[in-house]
């Protein structure tokens, strides 16, 4: 068989979760354009799986199935309420803070059908005024109507897609009763974690952008901030993702270093590692993204832990199989989407090119002490900034199409972004783990003068309109270009291993 064909099917037999992620997408989309009924979807669901019992080259079939009926199980689940009526309501985390009102992620609990309360789970989102100052585990009765979004618009059936069902207005009159609800423990701990970042008595300006960067706490955020930011091309690095959690993955790891010396050793350091991982999870609000990178360097640990070769890539499309198992309309998701474009780029783009990139190891005898720590500090800058480009540049068609606006800036100055938010990032969590008085002096001058730095360069960007764009780009262009992307990607599976 010709050289570069074998190599690609080789490759193929090392990624059996991307076939299988393939079908569960392509189940998905047939199911949102076909409409089935549910038990059209389960027959043919239980009809697969029994036929591919006894014959393996089923299995796609069986996967494609699955698709379609987790994301039809999903919608027939939701029943919208028609009319004004009383519900309950269960306010989860602000969306977005405007000068005059705030959006919410919510859900409604319950609905009165004029004689008891019936249970129900419904997401929606809550648009209420500021006066309200509503917060997250606020639970409110309300006589009020759920508006429905209209599915032939472009926003509306993204919000249907992504789950949100509808959309309601609060104000002091239609608000029968409130209760402020049991803090959760990942909000408790986020106040806990809070409170020892103001021990470090930061600016203001400083000390919003660092809880925004490791907690995940952003209501102290400005608007001028957030369209620095946005402007800049990093306003990824201001919401909590798995950027941060990769961060945490490395600190954690450096600091249980020690227990590697301890007989089963490994297998505890993996065991608090993950722990400490989901418990971040928890803390900074359970976002997809955040799900998606847990899940993901868990496994990732396991296989350190049991010294096993892992495909990163076979790892992803594990983890985002399991979350469109999980909730299928994920699929519409923009930051699950980007978020999953992101890591398949860096994964087959910017580690291959970062290798490249260093330069041989010199023999042993030669191979310094500082010729090695100067060799590190170059292989950490190159691949910041091969990462952030790579990342960046995967990114911009579906940014283009979803938002219409592109902004080079995250090309150009990405990598030093991305870079010193991770010290940022870093340090804080360190601090928050373990906040030592007598360290606080330290911690707060390196966080003080990062946090400058990154807020001058993004206020320099978005000053400088020079590579911000308003660009947008047709559905059809959009995959266009990712097809381009993966003939690329075969292209280089293609060739031998010493050559990549």
């Amino acid at each position: 068989m010709f050289s570069p064909v074998r190599n690609i099917l080789l490759r193929m037999e090392r990624l059996p979760m991307l076939v299988a992620l393939a079908g569960l997408v392509v189940g998905i989309l047939l199911a949102d354009c076909l409409r089935p009924a549910l038990w059209v979807v389960a027959i043919g669901f239980v009809v697969c799986c029994g036929v591919a019992c006894y014959r393996r080259q089923t299995v796609w079939l069986m996967i494609i199935m699955a698709g379609a009926f987790a994301l039809v199980l999903r919608r027939e689940a939701e029943e919208i309420p028609v009319g004004r009526q009383q519900m309950q309501i269960e306010i989860l985390s602000l969306a977005h803070d405007y000068p005059s009102k705030q959006d919410y992620n919510a859900r409604i609990v319950a609905l009165h059908n004029g004689e008891k309360w019936q249970r129900k789970s419904l997401d929606i989102r809550v648009i209420s005024s500021s006066a309200l100052n509503l917060r997250a585990g606020d639970r409110v009765v309300v006589d009020t109507r759920l508006w429905g979004y209209d599915e032939q618009t472009s926003y509306g059936g993204y919000m249907l897609r992504v789950g949100k069902m509808g959309r309601i207005y609060l104000d002091t009159t239609n608000i029968l009763q409130r209760t402020r609800g049991k803090k959760a423990l990942g909000v408790r701990l986020r106040s806990e974690a809070m409170r020892r970042i103001e021990m470090l008595a930061l600016t203001p300006a400083v000390e919003s952008i660092v809880a925004a960067m490791s907690v995940g706490e952003r209501s102290a955020l400005t608007q001028e901030q957030r369209q620095s930011y946005v402007r800049s091309g990093a306003a990824h690095l201001l919401a909590v993702s798995g950027l941060h959690v990769g961060f945490l993955f490395v600190v954690v790891n450096l600091l249980l270093t020690p227990l590697a010396a301890l007989r089963h050793g490994q297998l505890l350091r993996m065991f608090l590692a993950v722990v400490v991982i989901w418990i971040y999870a928890m803390m900074v609000g359970f976002s997809p993204s955040v799900v998606r990178a847990a899940a993901m360097f868990s496994i990732v640990q396991l296989m350190v832990a049991l010294a096993s070769r892992s495909d990163y890539l076979n790892t992803l499309c594990f983890a985002a199989f399991m979350m469109l198992v999980w909730d299928a309309r994920m699929i519409y998701d923009a930051g699950f989407l980007l978020s999953v474009l992101a890591v398949i780029a860096i994964v087959e783009w910017a580690v291959p090119a970062w290798r490249w990139s260093m330069p041989k190891s010199d023999r042993m005898e030669h191979n310094t002490l500082w010729r090695r720590a100067l060799r590190r500090v170059y292989g950490w800058f190159v691949s910041t900034v091969v990462v952030s480009f790579v990342a960046s540049l995967a990114t911009m068609p579906l940014s283009s199409y979803l938002f219409g606006e592109v902004s080079l800036w995250s090309v150009v100055v990405g990598g030093v972004m991305v870079a010193m938010s991770a010290v940022v990032v870093s340090i804080a969590m360190v601090w928050v783990v373990m906040p030592v008085a007598a360290l606080g002096g330290v911690v707060g001058w390196v966080l003080e003068h990062t946090v400058a730095l990154m807020n001058g360069v993004a206020q320099w960007c978005a000053d400088s309109n020079i590579m911000s764009y308003q660009i947008s780009i047709s559905l059809c262009s959009c995959l266009l270009l990712y097809l381009a992307f993966a003939l690329m990607t075969l292209a280089l599976w293609s060739l031998p291993s010493g050559e990549k």
